[in-house]
């Protein structure tokens, strides 16, 4: 009997709750409704935080391959202008490719060997 007597006690005094009773039920809402669109906006969205912040890393990334893409142009554009450079290139490239030498110098070619010679 007095465990009726305390809930129909609590009862009463729950149907006769403070007015800001409504307001703190309405601010539970407005958490949820905030949580929900941080998920929402954070991960799901088209433009979501998440993909943002992937966009950003892939941007920097193909910065730095930018820059470091221009400075190997310019190496190389600088090598093509000089004429030491382009002779040291034809050398090399006669030397390896074409099977040449130096005076007075002997190439060994191994049988079984991979041809080196040919272009592909």
């Amino acid at each position: 009997m007095r465990d009726i007597g305390r809930r129909i006690q609590r009862y009463e005094l729950s149907r006769y709750a403070a007015p800001h009773a409504r307001f703190r039920r309405g601010l539970r809402w407005i958490w949820v409704a905030l949580g929900a669109w941080l998920l929402w906006a954070g991960l799901f969205s088209d433009h979501s935080f998440y993909q943002l912040w992937r966009l950003q890393r892939e941007n920097a990334r193909a910065t730095r391959d930018l820059e470091a893409l221009k400075e190997h142009i310019r190496t190389l554009e600088a090598d093509a202008r000089d004429p030491r450079a382009r002779r040291d290139a034809a050398e090399r490239q006669l030397r390896e490719k074409n099977g040449m030498a130096r005076p007075n110098e002997i190439i060994y070619r191994i049988e079984g060997a991979p041809d080196t010679s040919k272009t592909d």
